[in-house]
């Protein structure tokens, strides 16, 4: 272990105070599946000069977890088991142990032989149950055992849910569980929007945090582009309707354009984290500027600098965009360009890592773009992607330890996620393809803690 990992390590409960792995140290560390692939010659390759050295891209051994359920098959057990396994694996936080390698024989009522798991190489234990209360509510139950701490429960927390959002709390129960191990709650209670089709076809779409329910939100007759969350859960996006200019809509009434002060078609818009500032890319004569405000109809310019392409703001509230330079398109912070010149750099994306805050963005020639990072206002670049087709729009996590992105990887083309610290390999949750990617949590929990 070098000194590096050793910043970041796995945490527990404040009271438990165990360390079982590593995660990110100074910067990003390469995914396996850019650690086994050869470097690319620098003509073919306009980041060949940035790889991470290969002892920088050693395998990050991950704590070995089991996750368990009751034998019930009520399918309110049936769903939080199978929702919170699927989180724990995509958070790429954890080596999940096999069925293969579990112990013989269920575990029965509330005992759980932690030795036995102990033996097969098990650090923790998560098991989770849930039942049917009533026609309209159920419980769902997380607990968390670290066999170093005995057969007591490190956490253990049951939820009253709607019965008709068990799926929906299932998310906020594994974001509970990944906190209980390390330190950070997960950001599996959340969902990505982004935009699919081409042409006249282009429609905003919606997806959870693991892939399911897809479904279209904006209307047919729009061409959308730029969709982004706003204050109490609201969806806006861009769109062109009959041929017209790209004006601001949203899902309450779809129907009806949101006025803004400046005229132009809008072709980015954006919220800070307390949705008190605005951030919209508009066409303005043979450009595209940036502009600010608290509102749509009070916007102001924010940079002189044209062509400004994905607008938003870093968790500290900078404002940032894709804007043109010198040589060629560059990622600016506060009004300063952190890529590099010459580079063409597009869709920045922050991220509130454990370790800082990072900032992803895409790089690349032609049709073919790969993902770097680096700090929130710059610094040196470490490539995240390589060897896998194209990779685009990526997307920061809601606890900023994950990204997600579109690959055209060969025989495997999709949206994908990642953990930022490597040590997994990127996971596809769908087959969708699009652009303009955003991931948002969720409007607050139904769940109720029950005492």
């Amino acid at each position: 272990m070098t000194h590096e990992s050793k910043r970041y390590r796995w945490k527990l409960a404040a009271a438990v105070g165990v360390a079982l792995a590593t995660v990110l140290g100074g910067a990003p560390i390469l995914p396996e599946t850019a650690q086994a692939q050869p470097a690319a010659k620098a003509e073919d390759d306009p980041l060949a000069n940035i790889v991470v050295p290969a002892d920088a891209a050693t395998q990050i051994p991950l704590p070995k977890i089991a996750v368990l359920s009751s034998t019930a098959t009520d399918m309110e057990n049936v769903n939080l088991f199978s929702v919170v396994r699927r989180d724990i694996e995509l958070s790429g936080e954890f080596d999940i142990l096999t069925d293969d390698k579990l112990p013989d024989g269920p575990y029965v009522g509330e005992s759980i032989d932690v030795k036995a798991y102990e033996g097969k190489g098990a650090e923790a234990i998560l098991r989770v149950t849930a039942r049917k209360l009533s026609d309209t509510k159920a419980e769902l139950r997380g607990q968390a055992f670290v066999v170093s701490q005995g057969d007591m429960a490190v956490y253990d927390k049951r939820f009253e849910v709607p019965i008709d959002r068990v799926r929906t709390e299932s998310h906020y129960v594994a974001d509970q569980l990944i906190g209980a191990l390390t330190g950070t709650q997960g950001g599996f209670f959340s969902h990505l929007t982004f935009v699919s089709g081409t042409g006249s076809l282009r429609r905003v779409y919606r997806i959870d945090s693991d892939g399911f329910d897809a479904k279209p939100i904006s209307p047919q007759d729009h061409v959308a582009i730029a969709p982004a969350y706003g204050s109490g859960g609201e969806l806006f996006w861009s769109a062109s309707v009959n041929k017209d200019e790209y004006k601001i809509f949203k899902a309450s009434e779809p129907t009806k354009a949101v006025k803004t002060n400046v005229k132009g078609s809008v072709y980015g818009l954006a919220f800070n984290k307390d949705y008190s500032q605005i951030a919209v890319s508009i066409g303005v004569g043979d450009t595209i500027k940036v502009y600010t405000g608290p509102a749509f109809d009070q916007l102001k310019e924010a940079s002189p600098i044209g062509m400004a392409f994905r607008p938003g703001f870093t968790p500290t509230g900078k404002l940032a965009f894709a804007g043109e330079g010198k040589f060629g398109q560059r990622v600016y912070v506060d009004g300063k360009p952190i890529s590099p010149d010459g580079l063409f750099a597009s869709a920045p994306t922050f991220c509130r890592h454990p370790d800082g805050i990072r900032t992803v963005f895409a790089v690349g020639a032609g049709k073919k773009f790969d993902l770097v990072a680096t700090g929130e206002t710059g610094g040196q670049l470490v490539r995240l992607t390589q060897g896998m087709g194209s990779n685009n729009y990526p997307a920061c996590s809601p606890d900023g330890r994950m990204i997600a992105f579109f690959s055209t990887k060969p025989g495997g083309e999709g949206l994908y996620v990642m953990r930022l610290g490597g040590g997994s390999r990127p996971k596809r949750i769908s087959t969708l393809m699009g652009d303009s990617l955003r991931w948002d949590r969720l409007p607050p929990s139904h769940a109720v803690e029950k005492k």
